[in-house]
């Protein structure tokens, strides 16, 4: 039987703009795959506000997203990222 997989839907606030963030965190896809088996599934802003972004993404385990944020922090703040708890919801799926 094939392994479930969580699908995190996170929606956070960006501080340098929506161009800025999209091209750290497209140039970090491979990276989140090949380390950490992360995949993206989608990614996006809200229509009537840029700096509010939507990410649907696989992970092998809540352990390895938690891992990912904390040894890339550097990598998620020079994206813009706003690492305050009130400025992102996660909320966690079936695959």
């Amino acid at each position: 039987m094939e392994r479930m997989m969580p699908t995190l839907v996170i929606k956070g606030k960006i501080t340098r703009g929506y161009d800025h963030w999209l091209k750290v965190f497209d140039e970090s896809e491979e990276m989140r795959n090949s380390k950490y088996g992360i995949k993206c599934l989608y990614r996006g802003h809200e229509i009537d506000d840029p700096d509010t972004i939507h990410v649907v993404m696989f992970t092998p385990s809540m352990e390895t997203i938690q891992q990912h944020m904390e040894n890339d922090a550097d990598l998620i703040a020079e994206a813009g990222g706003d690492p305050s708890p009130e400025a992102n919801e996660m909320v966690i799926c079936s695959d």
